[in-house]
């Protein structure tokens, strides 16, 4: 009868165990919600926060960032749209994104009365790269390229011909920008 118990008991812990460990598997989280993250670059407002909100089961997502730039604050907002969609659950989700707000910030260090922030509209392609499917925080980084620079191109022109102003770099038309997001949900 000992031995009947024992077999029974071994039986039941045998099938008890693996559908105990299945509860108990990580689930694959999609980008979807919203995430907040910090960053360097125009879509987090310079050196600042973003926060990035996508609608469940839409593949594009609203999002905002505020930051620090030389010449003040730096705020930017847009449309980012996913082109692989967020069903894949994908390690790397490569995006395109558009966006209004500064496009370049001009700081003068002796003479703060010349800082300036010139706004436009800024369009981007860009890549979320994810350690593992299970993870809630991914890097977002993205190549940007403003649309219209000629405001800025002419103040700093102004600047360097009328009050013999130097700069140490020259202005690139190519913009980059990294990240790291956490979703939130």
């Amino acid at each position: 009868m000992k031995l009947f118990k024992a077999l029974i008991l071994i039986c039941i812990f045998q099938f008890a165990i693996p559908v105990n460990a299945q509860d108990h598997l990580p689930i694959a989280k999609t980008y979807n919600g919203t995430s907040i993250g910090l960053g360097l670059g125009q879509d987090f407002g310079g050196i600042g926060v973003g926060v990035l909100h996508y609608v469940h089961n839409y593949d594009a997502g609203l999002f905002g960032g505020i930051g620090y730039t030389p010449a003040g604050v730096g705020v930017n907002g847009g449309l980012k749209v996913r082109l692989v969609s967020s069903k894949n659950n994908a390690l790397v989700t490569p995006f395109i994104l558009g966006m209004y707000g500064y496009t370049t910030a001009v700081s003068i260090s002796n003479d703060a009365s010349f800082n300036k922030i010139f706004y436009g509209t800024t369009l981007g392609i860009g890549l979320d790269l994810k350690k593992r499917k299970t993870s809630r925080g991914f890097w977002t980084i993205a190549l940007l390229m403003p649309l219209d620079n000629s405001e800025a191109n002419t103040y700093i022109q102004y600047l360097k011909v009328e009050r013999q102003m130097t700069f140490p770099t020259e202005q690139t038309s190519i913009r980059y920008s990294i990240g790291y997001r956490y979703l939130l949900n």
